[in-house]
């Protein structure tokens, strides 16, 4: 992409054309060899799971899943919503507007960052 920024910088159409068409043939490549790699571990996982194996999130000793929720009621979910926040939700809100407001006034942050915390703290 950049030799065809380059290109069209230069006047010559035709070869940023080109340049940019190779870009995106090479990006579809991309993608289409991570779908396949994707595809494949998934084929692996599934041939390498014992019969009547425990679903993905589910092999914690304690039925919990990474994030510490308990497990979902149904196989498409991973996690419940139930012990997301186990502290006083109050208190909870309170630290989170407190840590925006922190970050908010960290000018070495990326523009983007510091207007959607400022946003953010337009809202609440």
């Amino acid at each position: 992409m950049e030799e065809a920024e380059d290109a069209l910088r230069d006047g010559d159409l035709g070869r940023a054309l080109d340049r940019q068409a190779e870009a995106l043939e090479a990006m579809r490549d991309g993608m289409r060899n991570f779908g396949e790699a994707l595809a494949e571990e998934q084929r692996e996982e599934r041939e390498g799971a014992e019969p009547g194996g425990e679903e993905f999130g589910r092999n914690d000793p304690n039925g919990t899943d990474p994030l510490g929720r308990e497990r979902g009621e149904d196989s498409a979910r991973i996690g419940s919503d139930r012990n997301m926040v186990q502290d006083d939700p109050n208190l909870r809100a309170q630290e989170l507007l407190d840590e925006i407001r922190r970050r908010s006034g960290e000018l070495t942050r990326p523009s983007e960052e510091l207007d959607y915390l400022k946003r953010l703290l337009q809202l609440f």
